[in-house]
């Protein structure tokens, strides 16, 4: 592969060269092909408008679960990333920490009922 990779300046030219061509007009092949090329237009715009409120709508989900941002409707999606990977991080410590203590008390519970066996064979 690190032969692939190292003549990138032999392959660089050649998208240079490549990439004026789309702006250049298309030779009208057929009559409908400017109809054709609104309707693409249209249904990409669509669907690209459709994904950007997915994502917005998603967003404000994840928003409104974050204790602190609910309340702040203006919030940059930056913000609403960073917060939720905070908020997340303390669940995990939150999470792992009530695990051990269940583990203590478990323990705690097995030790306390030997200990009443123990007396009530006395």
């Amino acid at each position: 592969h690190q032969e692939e990779d190292e003549p990138p300046s032999a392959v660089e030219p050649t998208p240079a060269i490549t990439l004026p061509e789309p702006a250049l007009p298309k030779p009208s092949s057929s009559p409908g092909s400017d109809s054709e090329d609104v309707a693409k237009r249209k249904n990409h715009n669509y669907l690209e408008r459709k994904r950007r409120n997915d994502l917005r709508s998603r967003f404000l989900a994840l928003r409104d679960q974050v204790p602190g941002l609910a309340s702040c409707p203006k919030t940059p999606k930056v913000v609403i990333l960073s917060k939720s990977s905070e908020y997340l991080q303390s669940l995990i410590s939150a999470e792992r920490r009530m695990a051990a203590e269940k583990r203590q008390l478990q323990l705690r519970r097995t030790q306390l009922l030997k200990r009443i066996a123990h007396l009530k064979g006395h």
